[in-house]
């Protein structure tokens, strides 16, 4: 699990320090409160599977972004998830002792739910190795 903490801080870490997403004054959850108030940004969920080979170790992680917003329309959360794809497919590739080998878009949901709050759902594929 060492290297689904590692990806997930850099995630973070990327998602936070970008001038464009914070310019739109999100706030970034990991596990939103109970009282969270739209519009906000959480990572999450993360599967991790086991991709080791005779020679060494690995592992893919299924990994995604949801946004919350109570603003109309789907065009706003649209703007704001090409922002994520963006910046997550910038991500550094070596970080906390792990290597992408490979970072991929998965695929992308935007809809409203039943409290008339649009959601916005951006997975990725991630193939790493855990330096020695």
């Amino acid at each position: 699990m060492r290297a689904s903490l590692e990806l997930q801080r850099a995630i973070v870490a990327a998602l936070s320090s970008d001038a464009a997403l914070n310019a739109r004054a999100l706030r970034l959850y990991d596990g939103p409160p109970a009282d969270a108030r739209p519009p906000y940004l959480s990572v999450g969920t993360d599967m991790v599977f086991d991709r080791g080979w005779k020679g060494g170790g690995g592992y893919e992680h299924r990994f995604s972004v949801t946004l919350w917003d109570a603003r109309d329309g789907l065009a706003a959360a649209k703007a704001v998830m090409a922002d994520v794809e963006r910046i997550i497919l910038a991500m550094p590739r070596h970080f906390g002792g792990v290597r992408l080998l490979n970072l991929r878009f998965q695929r992308a949901s935007v809809r409203r739910s039943p409290r008339s709050w649009t959601q916005a759902v951006i997975e990725f594929r991630a193939l790493c190795v855990m330096d020695n």
